[in-house]
């Protein structure tokens, strides 16, 4: 049994001090699952991250977690003291794009490209490439997440093996988000109520009416004829009043990150424009918010002065929380702007049945066939809120495609990448030397 060392810039919530908190973002989900499998080899992981203010050291989740305070402007200065400190063979979860000098024999992994954002300078866009070029030559294999790092380093970059770039796409538990079982309705519910209570005073007009004299029996049987019509009329009439005042609101629910990358602000003027002119929805804001940011403080700030306020939910779920938000949902946005990979939120509603409305960025377009399982828009306000609205009053629309999604979803399963993990893993610590029984 040995060490295996992840060095990232985010696993514990460095963001808003919480260092004993999983950060809830698609990131950190990864290297917790990768640590399980990591932990099934035989190992023991350690992640070493950058810290947003003092160093520190924490354990959660059975994971010893190190914190490295660091200057902004040299992050590959923070990841040579992580890199100095972890111990064992050493795996870069991102930051590739960074100008890091790699520990001889180590493994990457690109969580998605963050420098596919329009306003980037061309330098920039160049350097990039250059960086990407060094991870090439530095580490002995790179697991991608989505198609199009592949595609990136092919096309920009050179490399001799076709192998050292592994594609292994994103998974999700299909096992636990599940669509949402069947519930009946409350106007279901209210019928049911009120049909009981009706034969029940049916059933005690019988009683009372067997013990009535014979002579009469005959006006008690037509008596009872007519207060059984009675009470169906009324049964009738308040199940018809019920469908028409208690609808249950469309939810939308947006599972992401409270962040500009992740298309915060086209999701925040649809929003103005759905709940105006559809007064039984209501939106979600189901994802992580860095509490003072720019953004954060704009989102704070649009949702408590809102004229539809009490329409807009924002809720942070754990892990394992979540999928009780995709229950309540009908539709799901993940309208990216830049830096998306295969994202598992997108997974997540799939597999649980929900019709996504995705932006055909980065992976997302290796999960959404438009129109089939769900549909794709170009990144903006005006497509998003388009194709919200056509949801929104299709609900047969939002049903089938629901279930395709499902159905793709199922392609992407966690116990395949953990068996696709395991090979990679097993591969690459039989390289550096690290076998059962030995300690790293």
């Amino acid at each position: 049994m040995g060490v295996v060392s992840i060095l990232t810039h985010s696993f514990t919530d460095g963001y808003n001090r919480e260092f004993g908190r999983v950060f809830g973002g698609g990131l950190e989900r990864y290297i917790l699952d990768l640590c399980s499998v990591i932990r099934g080899l035989g190992h023991i992981p350690e992640v070493h991250q950058l810290s947003y203010f003092e160093a520190f050291q924490t354990r959660t989740e059975q994971i010893d977690v190190f914190g490295y305070s660091y200057d902004m402007d040299n992050v590959p200065q923070a990841f040579d003291r992580m890199a100095a400190a972890a111990r064992g063979p050493v795996i870069y979860a991102n930051c590739l794009w960074q100008p890091i000098t790699y520990k001889p024999g180590s493994l990457g992994i690109c969580h998605g490209i963050n420098w596919d954002r329009p306003g980037l300078p061309l330098e920039t866009k160049q350097q990039v490439a250059e960086h990407i070029q060094l991870a090439l030559d530095g580490l002995v294999r790179i697991v991608s997440v989505d198609s199009h790092f592949q595609t990136f380093c092919r096309a920009a970059c050179t490399y001799t093996d076709p192998r050292q770039v592994v594609l292994i796409p994103n998974a999700v538990d299909t096992s636990y988000f599940t669509p949402a079982p069947p519930t009946r309705t409350f106007e279901q519910e209210q019928e049911d109520e009120w049909l009981v209570a009706g034969k029940n005073d049916l059933a005690s007009h019988e009683e009372n009416a067997g013990a009535v004299i014979s002579g009469v029996q005959a006006v008690e049987v037509d008596a009872e004829s007519q207060v059984n019509g009675s009470i169906q009329g009324q049964v009738e009439k308040k199940a018809a009043d019920a469908r028409v005042s208690s609808p249950r609101p469309i939810r939308i629910i947006y599972p992401r990150r409270i962040s500009m990358e992740r298309g915060i602000i086209p999701m925040m003027l649809a929003a103005d424009k759905l709940l105006g002119a559809f007064p039984d929805l209501e939106i979600e804001f189901a994802g992580e918010l860095v509490e003072g940011s720019t953004v954060g403080r704009a989102f704070r700030y649009w949702h408590r002065t809102h004229p539809h306020a009490e329409r807009i939910i924002q809720r942070t779920y754990d892990f394992r929380d979540i999928r009780e938000a995709y229950h309540q949902a009908d539709i799901a946005v993940i309208p990216t702007v830049f830096s998306e990979g295969t994202s598992y939120a997108c997974l997540e509603a799939m597999s649980c049945g929900l019709p996504v409305i995705a932006s055909n960025v980065g992976g997302l377009n290796d999960l959404i066939q438009d129109g089939f399982n769900g549909l794709l828009v170009p990144p903006g306000e005006q497509e998003l809120t388009a194709a919200l609205v056509r949801l929104v009053q299709d609900r047969a629309e939002r049903e089938r495609l629901g279930i395709y999604a499902r159905e793709t979803a199922l392609s992407y399963d966690l116990a395949r990448w953990r068996g696709r993990w395991s090979t990679v893993l097993e591969s690459f610590l039989a390289e550096t030397g690290l076998k059962e029984g030995i300690r790293g």
